[in-house]
């Protein structure tokens, strides 16, 4: 956010070396389950995975490493390894299943978090790599590791859509829940971060980012390490290890291969313990209530995947063609402004955040006329009660825009007639249009009356989905240079298929 509220929160959160919350709920699910993965790769190698830590629990927390990142076959032995876990962990949640036949889908969902935003790069790299490798020939990899590849494509695809919660940076959860008195790029430093809203015990805020900026005391939390670490230290514990194979010292290679692992592991477990102190920070935090409906979203998304893979669907297409970005982009679309309209709805900060942007508006009713009827196109009369919000707020609206409310009763709908400036003031009238009941007078409490306080905000509203072109008569400015990359049977989104349907 960067509305005067926000602006104001990282300020009075500089002045006072703490963090200052942004938002009175958690508007992310966090499951009771997670898997939390670190992904480590050496500086400027960002296509060669160094290592992962792995697990569903903080005691668990399995340490992978790949001894020489360059090394085709040990990379995709890494692969492997880290692909039975995940997927072991994941179709751990395709067990129970609600509704029946074709409508019904998955209780639950797996979740991955992973420290940073380079994190979840690290694991769409992985992914792009594992996905359409052959499981026979020359080059052959295991079975897990394509399956492994198109399931982290899923995730990766599912997590550029707000609101979703199947993977997950943790930094982005704590910035969105705190401000600190740093910049945006500085949240992205899971210990900077974790310093300003929980430093450990004895230390001031001060004390805690320069520990956290000094890759000796607090090493950085992946997908890469700091250049001073791999010249003075990976680096000569790899060409030890690649000398002792060489000769084919076994004793020298075992040792060398320990040295490797311990050295690594002091570089990715702090950045594991860190992840679960944050993980419990997050949960004291109450999540909002339409998470849930969101979560469901999730649910049915998962359903329908995993229902693809078990079909033996194919792998993700290389890239998407024009129609599908368009469509794609328009469904991104859509799902933030959902995603923004439940936040303000169901939290009082964020609204008020929005308020102050002009994105909102809240003030005191001032005229209404309750028994208002038109007729309409099919000559039914029905009720159209119009009220006037007398409000201090900058209101950035304009007239014919759909508005909710999160003071009034459930399924109120509403809109601008008309926006007047009143002095220092903004005379807001709008028309009710829904939740008014059935009958031809409105229901007791569905109109605002005179001196009620109200709140609105815009309705992002059910949107039908843009037509787009067939792909055959895309004009060849759009047209991809060779089909082979663009084509793939995986099919769209559901949601994008049938937007704002959640049925």
């Amino acid at each position: 956010m960067s509305s005067t509220l926000s602006a104001l929160a990282h300020v009075q959160a500089m002045e006072s070396m703490q963090a200052v919350p942004l938002t009175e709920f958690r508007h992310r699910h966090l499951s009771g389950r997670p898997l939390v993965i670190i992904p480590l790769a050496m500086a400027g190698e960002a296509g060669a995975p160094l290592a992962a830590m792995v697990g569903s629990a903080k005691r668990n927390g399995t340490l992978l490493v790949v001894a020489q990142p360059r090394n085709r076959d040990q990379r995709f032995a890494f692969a492997a390894d880290l692909g039975r876990i995940v997927m072991d962990y994941i179709n751990s949640f395709r067990q129970d299943r609600r509704g029946e036949g074709e409508r019904s889908w998955y209780t639950d969902v797996p979740q991955i978090l992973v420290p940073n935003t380079g994190g979840v790069k690290a694991l769409a790299d992985l992914g792009r790599m594992c996905r359409f490798r052959a499981t026979s020939g020359p080059y052959a990899v295991p079975d897990v590791v394509p399956e492994f590849g198109m399931w982290l494509t899923f995730l990766i695809d599912r997590a550029e859509e707000a609101g979703t919660s199947m993977l997950l940076p943790v930094t982005g959860m704590l910035a969105e829940h705190w401000a600190t008195g740093q910049s945006m790029l500085e949240d992205q430093n899971l210990a900077s971060l974790m310093a300003w809203i929980a430093p450990p015990s004895g230390l001031s805020v001060e004390q805690a980012m320069a520990d956290a900026e000094n890759p000796d005391v607090c090493p950085p939390a992946g997908p890469s390490t700091s250049p001073e670490f791999d010249n003075r230290d990976l680096a000569p514990a790899i060409r030890k290890f690649d000398t002792a194979r060489t000769l084919g010292d076994l004793h020298a290679l075992a040792t060398a291969e320990t040295d490797l692992r311990e050295l690594i592991a002091g570089q990715i477990q702090p950045t594991w313990r860190m992840v679960w102190q944050a993980i419990s920070l997050l949960r004291s935090v109450p999540e909002a209530p339409r998470t849930a409906k969101r979560f469901e979203g999730d649910c049915k998304a998962f359903t329908k995947y995993s229902d693809y893979r078990d079909s033996d669907g194919l792998p993700q297409r290389k890239r998407d063609n024009a129609i599908g970005a368009a469509r794609r982009l328009g469904w991104l679309e859509h799902a933030l402004a959902e995603f923004e309209s439940d936040m303000a709805f169901d939290d009082r900060f964020v609204l008020a955040d929005r308020r102050s942007a002009g994105e909102a508006f809240a003030g005191t009713v001032v005229e209404a006329d309750p028994g208002r009827v038109v007729t309409t196109d099919k000559n039914r009369r029905v009720p159209r009660p119009r009220v006037t919000v007398r409000t201090e707020d900058p209101v950035r609206l304009a007239a014919d825009t759909k508005l909710i409310s999160p003071s009034l009763p459930a399924g109120h709908k509403a809109m601008i007639v008309s926006v007047l400036p009143d002095g220092d003031t903004t005379r807001v009238t709008v028309e009710i249009t829904g939740g008014m009941g059935r009958g031809r007078v409105p229901k007791q409490g569905t109109v605002p009356e005179p001196g009620q306080r109200v709140a609105y905000l815009p309705d992002p509203g059910w949107r039908p989905a843009p037509q787009f072109p067939a792909s055959d008569t895309t004009p060849w400015t759009h047209s991809a240079a060779d089909e082979s990359d663009t084509d793939s049977a995986v099919p769209e989104d559901a949601a994008a298929e049938e937007w704002g349907n959640d049925d």
